[in-house]
């Protein structure tokens, strides 16, 4: 195995999330959505996730202040529509508008959602975890949305149906095919 010269983050694929906020209360003109994939899961109950935002930024300042957000999981084929939102910044550009999205209404925060994405989540920030160049949103799942489409007859998630944009080492991925549900070596 070959040690690199410098240390790198490579945990390969994280999934690509179209994070979704509101800069004004009740205004849906301030709607903003910011591509991430420093994604995860933090906790089973209360179900807990964590996003990481860079210092600054815009949708940054927006979700210390207002304390929420969606979070939308992208596919394959919204890569170019994601990339496009990477790209601008969210204070000078209607990301909705520009990219086509479908504001979907959150039921429990003050967030649109994605209607296109097949799973969204309505989070609120619980903590705050500031690093060097990075600040992390740890925050509760209060709701969750999946596209009827990708829910089985005995009301499974189909997730490998959904065709999930990943991330990876500065490029974008998809993830493969399924293998085995957890667990299958129990005997």
């Amino acid at each position: 195995m070959t040690v690199l010269s410098k240390a790198k983050e490579l945990v390969l694929p994280l999934p690509v999330a179209l994070v979704t906020c509101r800069a004004k209360e009740k205004d849906t003109s301030t709607d903003n959505i910011v591509p991430l994939a420093w994604v995860g899961i933090v906790e089973y109950s209360p179900p807990m996730v964590d996003i990481v935002i860079g210092k600054g930024k815009y949708s940054e300042r927006v979700i210390s202040n207002r304390k929420e957000f969606g979070l939308c999981i992208a596919t394959v084929d919204m890569m170019e529509k994601v990339d496009r939102c990477g790209l601008v910044h969210g204070d000078k550009v209607d990301k909705f508008k520009m990219t086509g999205f479908t504001k979907l209404e959150a039921t429990k925060i003050d967030v649109s959602l994605i209607k296109e994405c097949p799973i969204s989540l309505e989070c609120i920030v619980k903590d705050t975890i500031p690093v060097e160049t990075h600040k992390i949103f740890i925050a509760e799942v209060v709701c969750t949305h999946v596209d009827e489409r990708f829910i089985g007859e005995s009301g499974e998630i189909k997730a490998e149906e959904m065709n999930i944009l990943c991330y990876g080492n500065g490029s974008y991925w998809m993830l493969g095919k399924k293998l085995e549900k957890l667990f299958y070596t129990k005997e």
